[in-house]
C-alpha cells in the first residue's frame, strides 16, 4: 500500500514542476519582448521629442487615456493607459504608456486635420485624421476623438482623454474643429 501512494505522489510533483518551469519561462520571455518593444517605441518618442522641441508645444502631462481599437465587430480594449499630449498648432502628439504586468510604452500617435504636411514633417510616425471631435457634456472634463487607420481603413480607434482640468479643456478646444 505504501508503495502505491509513493507512485501516485510522483506524477503530481512532477506535473507541478513542470508547470511552474513552464510559467517562468514564458514570463521571461515576455519581459525580453516587452523590452526590446520599449527601446524600439522609447527611442521613437525620443526622436519625437527632439523633431518637435522647435516647435514649442503646450504639454500636457500624465492624462488618463482610454483607448480602444475596433475591426469590424471586435474590440481591443486597452486597460490602464496614461498619455502625454503634446499640442502643436496644427497637430496633436499623443505618447502613451500601458500599466499592466509589465509597463509597455508606445510610439507617439499624430491627430491632424492636414496629413500630408505633418507628414512632411514626421515621417517615421502613424498621422491620423480625426472623423469626429466630442467634449463630452455628460462625462464632465473629457475629451472623445475617433479616428480611422489611415492604412487599414476598417480599424477605428475609440480615444478618451479623462480627468482634465478647465485649464486643459480651453488650451485644447482648438482641436474642435478639425474634423
Amino acid at each position: 500500500m505504501r508503495k502505491a501512494n509513493e507512485k501516485c505522489e510522483m506524477p503530481v510533483i512532477n506535473i507541478l514542476i513542470f508547470v511552474v518551469t513552464f510559467s517562468i519561462v514564458v514570463l521571461v520571455i515576455i519581459y525580453f519582448l516587452v523590452k526590446y518593444y520599449n527601446k524600439k517605441n522609447l527611442a521613437a518618442t525620443e526622436m519625437f521629442i527632439t523633431h518637435t522641441s522647435k516647435f514649442k508645444p503646450t504639454l500636457i502631462e500624465n492624462i488618463k487615456l482610454r483607448y480602444w481599437t475596433t475591426n469590424g465587430a471586435r474590440t481591443m480594449i486597452s486597460s490602464n493607459n496614461y498619455c502625454d499630449i503634446y499640442l502643436f498648432d496644427n497637430f496633436l502628439g499623443i505618447v502613451r504608456r500601458q500599466n499592466f504586468i509589465f509597463k509597455v510604452f508606445f510610439a507617439p500617435v499624430l491627430i491632424t486635420p492636414d496629413i500630408t504636411n505633418t507628414k512632411n514633417i514626421l515621417r517615421y510616425l502613424t498621422v491620423c485624421k480625426p472623423d469626429r471631435v466630442i467634449f463630452n457634456q455628460i462625462i464632465k472634463n473629457q475629451i472623445d476623438i475617433k479616428l480611422k487607420d489611415p492604412i487599414y481603413k476598417h480599424y477605428k480607434i475609440d480615444i478618451a482623454f479623462k480627468g482634465l482640468t478647465s485649464e486643459q479643456l480651453i488650451q485644447l478646444d482648438k482641436i474642435k474643429d478639425w474634423c
